[in-house]
């Protein structure tokens, strides 16, 4: 963010009521309007801000800081204010040796006291050239409140200054008169601050520079009394008068400056009074409002744009090459590599800390282009710090260098593109350089480096430079381990000390500064203790103060560099305050990114503490108040050149140079952590703008609180002027659309960066919740191309709160990347698509579908979801990094839904729901696993050696191996189960007899078991186990005594699978191999009883069981599922596989609703309704054949493939099982005018009713048949339907069946828009008009007439017969009129027109379109078509007012004849468009379509692009109005007159969705609601038909007519 950086120049006596105003009131209006206008930042620098003078700069200061405006605002930088007072003069900081005597010799000669000068000036011989320096008692800015150490001293300054000012105006004067003082040198001595800045502004500056400067001219004329003005006075009016009345118009008029002058006339007697005053400060700050808003907007109007260096590392190049000033021979190892052609290893440079690695190779970097010119090689450098991370690094490296990888994430496929971009770069591209300084930084490197992205060699034309730190020794013998052949591997020698002290004599110099010989030797003896650069920084900042008079000493140099920083801080609270300057370094070093002069000040501003020490004296507390900018502004200024400005994310933010002054200040000031979680939250709560606008913070601070009557205290509440915080800067009343996304609106990158960071580690974790699933947000880090950062922190974030709400989330964003990267307006169509069906699962997240249409957030124009249909299940897709020369060989899951495998490889990965990249366990490295097993939370692997490593998912500690004995008989041993119980764990392996009963985690004894092992369960107190084995037979241990309690053996002597332990009751059931059941009774525990058995009748082994401690068990065969009732031991229900298929694997749900089920050669996962038998759902698998389901806890289900794992939340698979749905193709959708309700026809006997707003199936009406027809009356008071020939006639509100009519032999039936009357079309018997409600006949047509429709006011039946087109009167039957074309071509379309019912338009054959006017039996020729292809009859369709008619569709065009101009257009559509897809809205307005995208992704997890999208385009002007991508396929669609349009789906669920156009003033003002989901054990309300017929229609052959 470029910022707006203004110096007030003005004479601070008469000025303080207009600064205060503006800071009030104009200067943060100033700064909104910047931030959300352009996006830029605006900031003044008042130097008098400061309520005590002694704190006012000085005179150097104040110009470094104007020219600090000019170098770096973009656009105006000055601000002048001149009045009727011009100011005292501004005596001289330093006057050479020769001008100074000559001062004092003429002093002499006029009789003046020479000792007054004396005492304020005293020789430095240390000045070049030598000079007489002003004194200052106190050397520094104290900070307001803080006790001086000899106020009197400073008193007696302020008296001496005025004696100083007089002499030397009188001696000057008399030296110009002589001769012995030149008129311009004597300028320094008469001058004012305010002539000197003005000067310094505009003088000698082009007319652009002028013009960024605005000058306020304010002149008071008041009649002089008698006595006139004092002589003393006289010479200050006289350069007020040059300055005002000659110098600035001068400017005006030779470069157009911009000066404006104003004159206020005052009484002789009353003056220039106070309403006076400040009627002309407040005219004077509208002025300078608008002024500077023109200044503004035609700079940012000038601006060119320019590549953001989002990383910041041009910008840290340029800063660190800039220092480098001490040559190094390291530097022709370095040009000797980059000019070489035969070196396939990288450089590695290693050096101690501050040795200058980093400064090398920026130098290096700057000049490679220079030691390359005929090459033109592409460098790329790195400065790795705490805000790096490897995927960052290798991300934006292969994003730089190839432009296909910008959709890669996963970290292996990152690393793989890496080391193929070092290794196979084309030998016809130019030199690739890439530098990486500080890899040892990287986060965990303190553990291990990773090095598995390092190639093994590089590209002829490939140079890689890496630089470590030497103490970092593991590191570097890693790296000569991985290239063992290498000779690049390069120590950085240390400077000598020769070489710091020519580099401090340069360093003064520059400042027109030295040090005495006397000195200098001292520090020579210092530079040859320690000769790093930064400690020759440090000395030459305290060596540019020294005066030649200063003494050193060898106690006065400390020795090492941290030693010194903690020198320089302890000046700088000295000078500035220990509070100002203990915060101030703490917000540099903990803001995330740097942070900018500007926010420094807010924060400060916020900080209470800081802010105390800056309220006035006395009992009257602002209501207004912030740290003056000059504090910070002068504190900044003694950081200079240790603090600097990078550039990153646009924003130019203070920085440390060296990593140094970060480790001194959190050692000094943050090494609690306390203080560090107060520094981040003020951080939060100034980016999230909690005391933004007006919002006064309270001024905590411990004696700062006001006493009251009631002696209560009483906080003080200060308004500190922050800024707001929006997540998208916008322009007041600025509104965006989803058509031409804004170009005026702007993220806030800062906050978008920062605040999710500072939230987390002030552990404000709740707000770092609610800030996740904020749309706002979401939409804010799409449109700022911040997709990866926000998946990351999604990830981040789910693992501390709202877990699986922001795993959906990020699931649903995952999978529409690719459109949300390319259109970030379309966010809220997705998360309606996706996210608002599952919104009665997880209620936290509504906020984030139906976000309030705040302006510049959501499109006004769009497609909006009334009812949304339930998509598919969304799930994770958890790959695998690196393992596909490895598939799965083992897998487990624990409760929270953490899943471990186990690769034939022999390494582990860790996978969890919403996290779509396992990664590998830490062991994996030294250990080959070969088995896991989990129970609870707990997951235990075994390795080939027979060691055990536990991982406890519950708390993500690190794993741990466990120490166990007789280690000697697992190796190699597969690990058959785990079962853990409190602190008690109990382990038992394949093939072994053995289980192993572990105590907080250390092995307590083994259990022998007479014969194999193969299952476990336990007591409630886990104090008594029972072991199942492989000859059926069961053993009971009292472990903890030792005891062996029982044992029996179950009938069949078949294997034992599982062990179900019913502590209430008191018994154990057993299952065996062959799915035989037993229970058995343990009341008395040493003599068990059987009491039920249940025995399997078909012979397949069992393939799993599942319970849920519900009494309930399954049992899993490859070609049944059995469900027993554990309790009584019978089957409940069983269920058969499809026909041909055989089951892998089946489980229950929590509430036993739903058996989901893994089918052999099946990618889908199967869920069956437990009470219906019915299959509800398939989940869809990725594509890949599934091995294995694993249940983790009630929460989440797992897939496992051969190389990856789906993890998939349970509550969304019941949702989804229990949306409401037919489960068969939708055939017909049909709607009333009201909208309240629609129907849908599946072909079944059933009609579905669906209530719109509520989203819930209000009923179903049932038919004696397959429905094969329907239609609404108008008003949706009735619903007629055809089933088996039927016609059944429904009152829609009370459900009844009105009448049945039988012997119709109608296909479908019309029904009059006011709903009176019906007609049963017919193909072999008379079409009879009937009335509804009476059933009673009204008439028959006898006449065959296809495509038949109503007319608009329900007098005739038009349709087709041999060729024309017939009007049979609905009251007689009889033919009124006919339609046949002239040229004996036939009619094959018609449509009427609503707006003009008279008027019927038709199409003909030949390609002629005519309209035909009823009443009068006119015929009026209209258009022909160039092509009678053009017009397809079954397409062929009108709008209302006769505007527009859809023609015909060819593949991705739709041919539409505008009337209205007779012209034929051609609609683009944005893919192809299937015929039965397409319509026209209401008014003739807009052409609804529903059409497959043309685009083709490459992103596998982006499924929108496979899905088909509903189109709305406004046809008057050819404007999408909106777009929604539909989350499944549709098989039928139509759309009202109110433009819903409602969408029936291929697996019998309804969508409905709105048309929103402010254009047209077309709305829909209501959220969308989640579908109400079915309860599969409820009986859904279904209206009966009528048993028998009650009305007959005779049934006539249509021959006899």
């Amino acid at each position: 963010m470029a910022c707006v950086q203004v110096y007030l120049c003005s004479n601070p006596e008469e000025s303080v009521v207009e600064r205060r105003l503006l800071r009030q009131r104009v200067f943060p209006r100033l700064r909104e309007y910047c931030r959300c206008t352009h996006g830029v930042e605006f900031r003044v620098i008042d130097p008098y801000e400061a309520a005590d003078p002694q704190n006012w700069p000085e005179e150097k200061e104040r110009l470094q800081m104007l020219e600090d405006c000019r170098k770096n605002s973009m656009g105006p930088f000055f601000v002048g204010f001149v009045g009727e007072q011009y100011g005292d003069a501004n005596l001289p900081e330093q006057i050479e040796v020769s001008e100074f005597q000559c001062v004092l010799q003429v002093c002499q000669r006029m009789g003046l006291r020479t000792d007054t000068l004396e005492r304020c000036y005293h020789r430095d011989e240390n000045a070049i050239p030598p000079s007489f320096c002003m004194l200052n008692p106190t050397g520094n800015f104290d900070q307001p409140g803080v006790q001086r150490e000899n106020p009197s001293e400073e008193n007696n300054w302020c008296k001496v200054l005025p004696e100083v000012r007089r002499i030397l105006h009188d001696v000057v004067n008399q030296c110009v008169q002589e001769g012995t003082m030149t008129h311009d040198k004597a300028q320094k001595y008469f001058r004012s601050a305010l002539e000197n800045d003005i000067h310094y502004a505009y003088e000698n500056h082009s007319i652009e520079e002028i013009q960024r400067c605005i000058c306020y001219v304010h002149k008071i004329t008041i009649p002089l009394k008698p006595n006139g003005v004092p002589p003393e006075q006289q010479t200050q009016f006289h350069r007020l008068s040059q300055l005002r009345d000659h110098f600035l118009p001068s400017l005006v008029a030779s470069h157009k400056a911009l000066v404006y002058c104003t004159t206020t006339k005052c009484n002789r007697f009353q003056g220039y009074t106070p309403e006076k005053r400040l009627n002309f400060a407040v005219g004077l700050s509208e002025q300078l409002h608008t002024d500077l808003k023109r200044l503004i907007d035609r700079a940012v109007s000038k601006e060119r744009a320019v590549t953001v260096d989002e990383s910041g590392q041009k910008s840290l190049c340029h800063i660190f090459s800039s220092l480098y000033r001490i040559e190094r021979a390291e530097v022709e190892h370095v040009k000797s590599y980059l000019r070489g052609k035969n070196t396939i290893f990288p450089f590695i440079l290693n050096g101690g800390p501050c040795s200058g690695k980093t400064v090398l190779l920026a130098h290096c970097a700057s000049q490679a282009s220079v030691w390359l010119k005929n090459l033109n090689p592409e460098i790329i450098v790195y400065f790795i710090d705490v805000n790096n991370s490897l995927r960052q690094l290798l991300k934006d490296f292969c994003e730089r260098v190839d432009s296909s990888s910008t959709s890669v994430n996963n970290i292996f496929q990152l690393k793989e593109n890496f080391k193929r971009l070092l290794t196979s770069r084309s030998p016809s591209k130019n030199p690739l350089v890439l530098i990486i300084d500080g890899l040892d930084q990287l986060p965990k490197t303190d553990v291990q480096l990773d090095l598995t992205f390092l190639p093994e060699s590089l590209a002829s034309n490939v140079k890689l430079l890496i630089s470590i730190t030497a103490n970092r020794r593991a590191i570097l013998a890693t790296l000569k381990m991985f290239y063992p052949d290498s000779t690049l591997f390069y120590e950085l020698q240390p400077v000598e000390s020769k070489s710091c002290s020519q580099l401090l004599t340069t360093r003064l110099q520059e400042s027109n500064r030295k040090i005495t010989s006397g000195q200098q030797m001292y520090v020579n003896q210092a530079f040859k203790k320690c000769s790093v650069l930064l400690y020759m920084e440090l000395i030459h900042r305290q060596a540019i103060h020294w005066n030649s008079e200063f003494e050193i000493t060898e106690n006065t140099l400390v020795q090492e560099v941290h030693n010194n920083i903690v020198l320089m801080f302890d000046h700088l609270e000295r000078k500035h305050g220990k509070a100002l300057v203990s915060k101030a370094l703490s917000y540099l070093t903990m803001a995330r990114y740097g942070i900018t002069a500007v926010e420094l000040t807010d924060v400060l501003s916020c900080d209470d503490e800081v802010l105390a020490c800056f309220l006035p004296p006395g009992d009257d507390v602002p209501l207004i108040l912030r740290v003056p900018e000059v504090f910070v502004e002068t504190l900044l200024s003694d950081l200079k050149g240790f603090l600097v400005l990078r550039n990153i994310l646009g924003t130019q933010t203070l920085f440390w140079v060296s990593r140094h002054f970060p480790l001194v200040i959190c050692k000094r000031y943050l090494c609690l952590e306390e203080t560090c979680q107060k520094i981040n939250h003020v951080l939060s709560d100034y980016f999230s703008g909690f005391w933004a606008n007006g919002t006064a913070k309270p001024l905590i601070n411990k004696g700062m609180e006001i006493p009251t009557s009631s002696g209560v205290p009483q906080n003080i509440y200060i308004d500190r002027q922050v800024p707001s915080q929006p997540w998208i800067f916008s322009p007041p009343f600025y509104i965006s659309t989803a058509v031409s996304p804004s170009t005026r609106t702007y993220p806030n990158l800062r906050k978008l960066y920062v605040l999710s960071f500072h939230l987390l580690k002030s552990g404000r974790i709740d707000e770092l919740g609610n800030q996740m699933i904020s749309q706002e947000y979401l939409q804010a880090m799409l449109q700022a191309a911040l997709t990866d950062e926000l998946f990351l922190w999604l990830e981040k974030t789910s693992q501390l709160v709202f877990p699986r709400e922001l795993q959906l989330l990020h699931i649903i964003l995952r999978s529409s990347e690719c459109l949300l990267r390319n259109k970030p307006a379309y966010l809220p169509t997705v998360l309606q698509a996706k996210l608002l069906p599952f919104l009665s699962v997880f209620p936290t997240l509504e906020e984030c579908v139906n976000s309030a249409r705040s302006k510049g957030m959501i499109p006004q124009n769009e497609v909006y979801t009334v009812l949304p249909p339930i998509p598919s299940v969304p799930y994770t897709h958890c790959t695998l990094q690196g393992s596909t020369a490895s598939q799965i060989m083992q897998s487990a899951g624990s409760q929270g839904g953490t899943v471990v495998v186990v690769l034939e490889s022999g390494t582990a990965w860790i996978c969890n729901g919403g996290i779509f990249e396992g990664f590998k366990l830490t062991k994996s490295s030294n250990l080959q696993f070969t088995s896991v097993s989990s129970s609870e939370n707990i997951f235990l692997l075994s390795t080939h050696c027979g060691k055990l490593v536990l991982l406890d998912a519950g708390v993500n500690a690190q794993p741990q191996e466990i120490e166990t004995q007789h280690r000697e008989n697992r190796e190699n041993a597969i690990l058959e189960g785990v079962l853990v119980s409190a602190d008690k764990m109990f382990v038992w392996w394949r093939g072994q007899n053995i289980v192993s009963v572990f105590v907080d985690r250390q092995e307590h004894t083994q259990l022998h078991c007479a014969y194999e092992i193969t299952c476990v369960s336990c007591s409630e107190d886990a104090d008594i186990i029972y072991c199942g084995q492989n000859e059926s037979s069961v053993t009971l241990f009292d472990w903890p005594n030792g005891k062996l309690l029982a044992t029996f053996t179950c009938p069949k002597d078949i294997p034992l699978i599982e062990i179900i332990h019913s502590e209430g009751d008191g018994m154990i059931t057993c299952v065996d191999q062959a799915g035989n059941v037993f229970a058995w009774n343990l009341e008395i525990i040493t003599e068990p009883v059987l009491i039920g058995e249940n025995h399997c009748t078909t012979k397949d082994e069992v393939l799993n069981t599942d319970q849920n401690g519900d009494n309930i068990l399954l049992i899993c065969k490859k070609q049944q599922i059995q469900l027993i009732d554990i309790h009584q031991i019978n089957v409940l229900d069983h269920f058969n596989p499809p026909r041909g298929k055989t089951f892998k694997q089946a489980i229950m749900d929590q509430n036993s609703r739903f058996i989901l089920a893994l089918l052999c050669n099946c990618p889908f996962l199967l869920v069956w309704n437990c009470s219906s038998g019915q299959c509800v759902l398939s989940l869809d698998t990725a594509n890949c054949q599934a091995s294995k389901l694993l249940k983790c806890g009630a929460t989440y289900l797992a897939a496992i493939t051969s190389a990856s794992v789906l993890i998939w939340d349970m509550d969304l698979i019941t949702a989804s099982a229990l949306g409401p749905k037919s489960g068969k193709r939708v055939k017909m959708v049909a709607v009333g005018s009201n909208g309240g309700s629609c129907y849908s026809a599946d072909g079944s006997e059933l009609v579905w009713k669906w209530a719109i707003s509520s989203g819930k199936v209000e009923a179903r009406f049932l038919h004696q048949g397959y429905v094969e027809s329907m239609s609404v009356s108008g008003d949706g008071n009735y619903l007629v339907s055809i089933a088996t020939g039927d016609i059944y006639v429904w009152d829609t509100n009370s459900g009844e069946n009105i009448h049945r009519i039988s012997g119709s032999q109608a296909y479908k039936v019309l029904i009059t828009p006011k709903g009176n009357c019906g007609v049963a079309l017919s193909e072999t018997s008379p079409s009879r008009v009937w009335k509804l409600q009476s059933g009673h006949m009204i008439c028959s047509i006898h006449h065959l007439l296809r495509n038949a429709a109503i007319s608009p006011e329900s007098t005739f039946l038009l349709g087709l017969n041999n060729g024309n087109l017939l009007a049979v009167s609905l009251w007689s039957g009889n033919v009124s009129k006919c339609f046949s074309c002239s040229n004996r071509s036939d009619v094959v379309a018609f449509h009427s027109l609503h707006g003009h019912p008279d008027y019927v338009i038709v199409a003909s054959a030949s390609g002629t379109v005519y309209s035909w006017r009823l009443t009068e039996d006119t015929i009026c020729h209209q258009f022909k078509l160039p092509d009678s292809s053009l017009c397809q009859p079954e397409i062929f369709s009108l709008s209302s007012d006769g505007g527009y008619a859809i023609l015909s569709i060819s593949e991705s065009t739709i041919n539409i004849l505008d009337f209205s101009n007779s012209k034929l257009c051609s609609l683009r559509t944005e893919g192809p468009v299937q015929q039965p897809y397409v319509t026209v809205g209401v008014s003739g307005q807009y052409v609804v379509y529903i059409c497959f995208s043309s685009l083709v992704c490459h992103n596998k997890s982006c499924d929108l692009h496979e899905k088909p999208m509903l189109v709305v385009i406004r046809l008057t002007d050819g404007e999408t109005v909106g777009r929604f991508y539909l989350c499944k396929n549709p098989s039928t669609f139509t759309v009202s007159e109110d433009l819903f349009v409602y969408v029936g789906y291929e697996d019998g669920s309804v969508g409905v969705y709105a048309v929103i156009d402010t254009k047209m003033r077309k709305s829909w003002k209501e959220d969308g609601q989640s579908p109400t989901l079915l309860c599969p054990l409820d009986e859904q309300l279904i209206w009966s038909p009528l048993i028998n017929p009650n009305l007959t229609w005779v049934e006539l052959p249509l021959q006899l007519f």
